[in-house]
Order: structure tokens, then C-alpha cells, then sequence
């Protein structure tokens, strides 16, 4: 009986220690969690973007950056996201974060790109697939991206609609995946920039 009076001493203090270590409050986050050691651009890379010559990881650091992934000719799924991307913005003004659109259309040439962001707020900046770096960013992303019909001039693209979240190392945290809830952007954002 001595052996197993140690016993139940032991359970109870693994138990009550288990208590005290788990102790921190868990915060619910409505993004799909990802670990990442490395950072969302490459080592070194600086990148021509539509605000600064060299757009680099420095870029994203201290600040909470939404990522999204399409195309300027995109006729419904891109304009509706950076549209609501900019309410979210109005919603959370004065906060440390910014959008990076990211084109996956070889033919949008920054300055297009440019115009196309700004249109929706003048604060969101925007990459061209045309740069190499980016190229291998869109694959190390796991972005899907394909063509899948064209008309005159303009191509058409199936493509990742997820919004990518960069934490203020520049690491890459998480991803919205459709249907993407603005309210949850909105509460996770808060959250993050508080």
C-alpha cells in the first residue's frame, strides 16, 4: 500500500503540474497555422516593387503583411478580394500591416500592376511574376497558378485563392483559405497589431 500511495502522489503532482505548465490561454485564430524557419522571400533578395526599388524581407518586417497571389485581368475572384482587402484596411486604420498583391500573369508589367492595386488603395504594393526571385517565391509558396484560356491579348488564370499572412519576423505564419470571412481577417489583425 506504501508503493501505491507514491503512486497516486506521483499522478496527482504529474497532474497538478501539468495544470500550472498549460497555463497560458490559448487564443483561437481563424488561419490555418503554419510554422515557417525561413523567410517568405530569399536570403538577400530585394525585389523591384511598385513602391521601392528593393522591396526585401526588411520590407515586411514590423509589420503584419497579407499576402495574395493573382492577376490584373482576373475578372472576379482578384478584384473582389483586394476590394475587400481594402475594407478590412478602413476597419483597422493606423495598424502595422500591408498588402502585397502578387502577379502571377507574366504579361502585368509593374506599372500596370501599379495602377491596378492603387485603384483599390494607394497603400497596397504589388510584385511582377517577371522578376526570377518571384518566380521562385510563387513555387515555394505552393501557389497554383495555370492558364487556362485566352481571349484576344488577355490570358485567364485558374489560381491559389488563399491569403497568405507574413508575421512581423517575415516568416510565413498562416494562410485564409476561401470562403475567406472578413470579420475573422478583421479580428485576427486586431489581435496581432495590439
Amino acid at each position: 500500500t506504501m508503493n501505491k500511495s507514491y503512486i497516486l502522489y506521483g499522478i496527482a503532482f504529474l497532474l497538478l503540474m501539468a495544470v500550472f505548465v498549460n497555463d497560458e490561454p490559448k487564443v483561437k485564430v481563424n488561419y490555418t497555422k503554419l510554422y515557417s524557419e525561413n523567410m517568405f522571400l530569399g536570403e538577400n533578395v530585394a525585389i523591384e516593387s511598385t513602391k521601392s526599388q528593393k522591396f526585401s524581407n526588411q520590407s515586411l518586417k514590423d509589420k503584419i503583411t497579407i499576402v495574395f497571389f493573382g492577376y490584373t485581368s482576373c475578372p472576379d475572384f482578384c478584384p473582389d478580394t483586394l476590394a475587400r482587402a481594402n475594407k478590412i484596411f478602413a476597419k483597422l486604420q493606423d495598424k502595422d500591416i500591408q498588402l502585397l498583391f502578387i502577379s502571377i500573369d507574366p504579361k502585368d508589367e509593374l506599372s500596370k500592376i501599379k495602377k491596378y492595386v492603387e485603384y483599390f488603395n494607394n497603400d497596397f504594393i504589388g510584385l511582377s511574376i517577371n522578376n526570377s526571385d518571384v518566380k521562385k517565391l510563387v513555387e515555394k509558396s505552393g501557389v497554383y497558378a495555370k492558364k487556362v484560356s485566352s481571349t484576344g491579348s488577355i490570358d485567364f488564370y485558374d489560381h491559389t485563392g488563399a491569403i497568405f499572412l507574413i508575421n512581423k519576423e517575415s516568416k510565413l505564419m498562416g494562410l485564409y483559405t476561401p470562403p475567406i470571412k472578413d470579420e475573422l481577417i478583421i479580428s485576427d489583425l486586431s489581435r496581432m497589431t495590439n
